[in-house]
């Protein structure tokens, strides 16, 4: 099988200056979305999303916390 010969990456400063300028954008606009988040967040949304992500997980690794039901009475031999 032949195989390709290694290729070269170079990283140019114009490649640099636009990708540290997207960072930036990315987490100015993050932290503005927090702020907007902070005053809005109430503990029973908190909450409503923690049920959420722990019923997600039971349901996705098969557990489920309801007993089963039980016979009232033994079976008859």
């Amino acid at each position: 099988m032949l195989r390709r010969k290694p290729t070269r990456i170079e990283l140019k400063l114009d490649d640099f200056e636009e990708w540290s300028n997207l960072r930036k954008e990315k987490q100015e606009a993050a932290n503005a979305s927090q702020t907007a988040q902070a005053g809005q967040c109430t503990p029973v949304d908190s909450e409503t999303a923690q049920r959420q992500k722990r019923d997600m997980i039971h349901e996705r690794i098969g557990y489920d916390p309801k007993p089963l039901p039980q016979p009232s009475r033994l079976p008859i031999h």
